[in-house]
């Protein structure tokens, strides 16, 4: 099993594991954003596991041999509601940048009240958020280019970027009077803040795509971990999403900024807290059912005859 690219393992190398009849699976974790950083090893494993189906169609002009689309998930065992006293904000732990300063910015001018757990609110340098518009740096649009301009979802991200640097809300508004300012936490500290922040921000538009009218969206890990740690997650609604909890009744989701405020300031509200904490067991319950790593793992092994 492998993750990383032919810098790390050679296709040399992966001939080699071939001769030796070892079954072999290849995770491609970001395949969305970076597809290409697999390309000349790929075609060499036994089935390729892709967590974004936009880009499937390359993993089959390189011939690659079982093609299985499924996305991230979480342990229920690490994962557990940890429901103490609820913390009535909407909460978001991970560094802001791109389309998450965009959407916190959003919220706070909506005057909902935001928590934000990061180092890189107290620290000055690369992907900070100390209010101060971000420098349009040619090397860093140089290096996207690189990486991004040979397929479509790569050029709408890069030419994202680039419009991003010039819009207001590039930095976040830290002296926010809604905005409270937390360090970055360990897994124990946030699988707490999950259960108990009333609502957990779950923002799966990629890079600075989100100011885009049809932004490129990317699952990530929290989009189990938040209801597995038996908390109520918040999203711009996407199919797939949709598919893996149900609107309303395990998960929040919205489709304009305007429903985004409204549905915050809905669950916020300290009479819906009943309601707030049945849809948290309902997403606990489905995603303790249905998006585990075993699960995950069970369609690897079935694939391959295992």
């Amino acid at each position: 099993m492998n993750s990383d690219d032919s810098s790390v393992l050679y296709p040399s190398t992966m001939k080699d594991i071939n001769k030796l009849g070892i079954p072999s699976l290849l995770i491609c974790w970001d395949n969305l954003e970076l597809p290409y950083k697999h390309k000349s090893i790929a075609p060499l494993f036994d089935i390729v596991w892709i967590t974004s189906i936009e880009t499937k169609y390359l993993f089959e002009q390189w011939k690659c041999k079982n093609i299985i689309f499924q996305s991230f998930a979480a342990n229920p065992y690490i994962f557990t509601p940890n429901w103490i006293k609820p913390i009535n904000k909407v909460g978001f732990i991970g560094s802001p940048y791109g389309s998450r300063i965009n959407k916190l910015n959003d919220l706070l001018e909506g005057k909902i009240h935001c928590e934000v757990f990061s180092d890189s609110l107290f620290n000055i340098g690369y992907n900070t958020s100390l209010g101060k518009i971000q420098k349009f740096k040619a090397i860093d649009v140089l290096i996207k280019a690189s990486r991004y301009m040979r397929f479509p979802i790569g050029r709408k991200v890069l030419y994202s970027t680039i419009k991003n640097k010039f819009i207001k809300k590039t930095s976040l508004y830290v002296n926010n009077e809604y905005l409270t300012k937390q360090k970055s936490v360990d897994d124990n500290e946030m699988i707490k803040l999950y259960s108990n922040l009333t609502i957990s921000l779950n923002i799966t538009e990629l890079r600075d795509t989100y100011i885009l009218k049809k932004p490129i969206n990317k699952i990530h890990l929290r989009t189990f971990e938040i209801p597995m740690s038996g908390g109520l997650e918040l999203a711009s609604y996407t199919e797939e999403l949709s598919n893996y909890f149900k609107e309303d009744k395990e998960i929040v989701l919205y489709r304009s900024k305007e429903e985004m405020l409204d549905k915050a300031r809905f669950y916020l509200d300290k009479k819906n807290e009943k309601i707030v904490q049945t849809m948290k067991n309902a997403a606990r319950e489905k995603a303790a059912k249905d998006h585990t790593w075993s699960k995950r793992f069970e369609n690897i092994f079935k694939t391959l005859n295992l």
